[in-house]
């Protein structure tokens, strides 16, 4: 009984610091950063190419009321 107690005293607030703080921090971080990589990667003219092709995508679907997956 103690043991379960403790365990859900130390589980909950964990649970709420990843899903309110951490996550949003490391989607702040990573998701740019991965962008850079793939510039860095791909090079300018390649990287923007593939941005512009998702993002005229993104905005067909929206137009046409399309969920995307």
């Amino acid at each position: 009984m103690l043991q379960r107690l403790i365990g859900y005293l130390l589980f909950i607030p964990f649970i709420v610091f990843y899903s309110y703080v951490l996550g949003p921090a490391l989607k702040a971080v990573l998701v740019p950063g991965g962008l850079v990589i793939f510039f860095f990667i791909l090079g300018p003219d390649a990287f923007f190419h593939h941005w512009r092709n998702a993002k005229s995508n993104t905005e067909t679907t929206k137009e046409k009321g399309i969920q995307p997956g």
